[in-house]
């Protein structure tokens, strides 16, 4: 698309491939938040079902370290997968 933003990765390697990734075509910087929600190990795991067998852990995880700020910046909210989870988790925000 003429003038549409897109995210792309460009490796360190010898040939310098280039990985496109074809959903920020649209807008590369929500690509980008989905991307950094997904690798922040300090955010909650993404909303799907193929998160929910590790979500409790990861929960329990992160509530041990008393729930570290997010390590980059992101347009999209991340909430807990609960309503107690997120209350518990701006309990130690707000602490």
């Amino acid at each position: 698309m003429i003038g549409a933003y897109q995210l792309q990765l460009v490796r360190p390697d010898k040939a310098g491939s280039i990985f496109f990734f074809p959903m920020g075509a649209r807008d590369c910087y929500h690509a980008l938040s989905f991307i950094t929600w997904y690798m922040d190990k300090n955010r909650p795991l993404p909303s799907h079902k193929d998160f929910d067998p590790y979500r409790e852990k990861d929960f329990q995880r992160r509530k041990k370290k008393k729930f570290p700020k997010p390590l980059y910046k992101s347009r999209i909210p991340t909430p807990e997968a609960t309503p107690e989870q997120q209350a518990e988790r701006e309990k130690y925000w707000r602490g």
